[in-house]
């Protein structure tokens, strides 16, 4: 039987995820229609933080306790106490930030949000460390949990701007960049890799030296690859380390292609959703890898980091067609949207349907600005894009919860 527990916290950030594609839904409005009520900058800080609190980082922390560490340590209280902090302080910001902004009060919350990751930071290493047999998920699942404490640095970076009211975007700038780097390519990357490599041995299937590689390779590439982000200073040490990081990446992709052609796909999954589902994750992976090298070129690095809708479509990427696709893959095979031998296709679906039309008409629209092209038209299908997202993401929430009884009769858990 699910731990009720498991089954709870995974309830939640569902609930969360179809609260973050609300919010994107009020963002797409906007752009459209007057809605006096709405701050357009207020309601962005609202979606983009309680999409990494509420959605990412929760679920993340969630299956990582559950699906790395055995019962014994599973079940600590300490965990539940730790989740219940991320949970309350993602709340928090989703509330107070869409009316207040950057306020003394979502601060607060957004303060209590690192507070708490630094406390579950060592007792879950400590745990990790004592448990996890597997070098190479042991490498990841370290390496994640210690991007998620670095990434700190860009919200103490903006927090510092508000109290010391400095003046220019360079700090601003360099706040933003480092903390998606180390949330993005750091943290989610490594805790998505820790996860299905766990799955992968609960498969019986044993890690070779590709994955190995891959694993070292990618950790090592972290810290320089940073610098990618930051070459628009134009120093010379930052393109050295920003070409260290590419290389690093370029081995790393390598090393998880040839690992990715041996797999024997067929056999993975159970349901077949869930493989296709993994497969758009793998790909979105694999793009977002190359994208982070490319932007050592000067006119795809302006691109990426100048061009509005691309950024917005690359960190869509990562954080739906990557992190989401997996994590809803992860779910389906474990039986969680399961009745029978049927699983309900429906919610996924439209919410993929609205995952691939959004980075669609991104590009589109990115390609549009850049050759002077563009049209409002892309702003009208982005909204209806919008809700093909709120909409499956309620609607996959609702079938969790709606077949929760069931689901917790017919699922076994992964053997740790």
């Amino acid at each position: 039987m699910i731990k009720p527990n498991k089954q709870l916290w995974i309830g939640l950030s569902l609930i969360n995820l179809f609260l973050v594609a609300f919010f994107g839904f009020i963002l797409r409005s906007k752009i459209l229609f007057p809605l006096p009520f709405v701050d357009y900058r207020n309601m962005l800080s609202a979606h983009s933080h309680f999409a990494f609190g509420g959605w990412v980082g929760l679920i993340m922390l969630v299956l990582l306790i559950y699906n790395l560490l055995p019962p014994t340590h599973s079940g600590k209280r300490f965990y539940q106490w730790m989740l219940a902090g991320i949970e309350i302080s993602s709340l928090g910001m989703a509330v107070f930030f869409p009316f207040q902004g950057y306020s003394n009060v979502a601060i607060v919350f957004s303060s209590l949000y690192i507070v708490v990751t630094y406390v579950f930071a060592p007792v879950f290493l400590t745990d990790v460390i004592k448990t996890v047999k597997e070098k190479t998920i042991r490498l990841l699942a370290i390496a994640a949990v210690i991007a998620l404490l670095v990434s700190a640095i860009g919200p103490l970076g903006l927090v510092s701007i508000l109290l010391f009211k400095a003046t220019g975007s360079t700090l601003y700038r360099d706040s933003i960049y480092t903390f998606l780097h180390f949330q993005y390519n750091g943290f989610f990357t490594l805790a998505v890799f820790a996860l299905f490599f766990r799955f992968l041995n609960g498969k019986g299937i044993t890690l070779n030296k590709q994955a190995q590689r891959f694993a070292r390779f990618y950790c090592a590439s972290l810290l320089p690859a940073l610098f990618l982000s930051l070459l628009w200073h134009g120093r010379v040490i930052d393109y050295s380390l920003a070409a260290a990081g590419a290389l690093l990446i370029l081995f790393a992709t390598f090393y998880f292609a040839s690992f990715f052609r041996r797999l024997k796909k067929d056999s993975l999954f159970t349901y077949p959703l869930a493989g296709t589902l993994w497969y758009f994750s793998a790909l979105s992976f694999l793009l977002k890898m190359l994208l982070n090298v490319g932007t050592l070129i000067p006119s795809l690095g302006h691109a990426v980091y100048g061009d509005r809708p691309v950024i917005i479509g690359f960190l869509h990427l990562v954080f739906l067609g990557f992190v989401t696709f997996f994590i809803l893959s992860h779910l389906l095979e474990e039986g969680y949207f399961v009745n029978g031998q049927k699983s309900r296709r429906f919610p996924f679906l439209l919410f993929s349907f609205g995952i691939i039309a959004t980075e669609t008409l991104l590009m589109l629209q990115g390609l549009g600005i850049l050759f002077k092209t563009n049209s409002g038209i892309y702003n009208w299908l982005l909204w209806l894009a919008s809700i093909c997202l709120f909409t499956g993401a309620g609607a996959i929430a609702w079938t969790y919860w709606a077949h929760k009884k069931a689901v917790s009769q017919q699922w076994q858990p992964l053997k740790n």
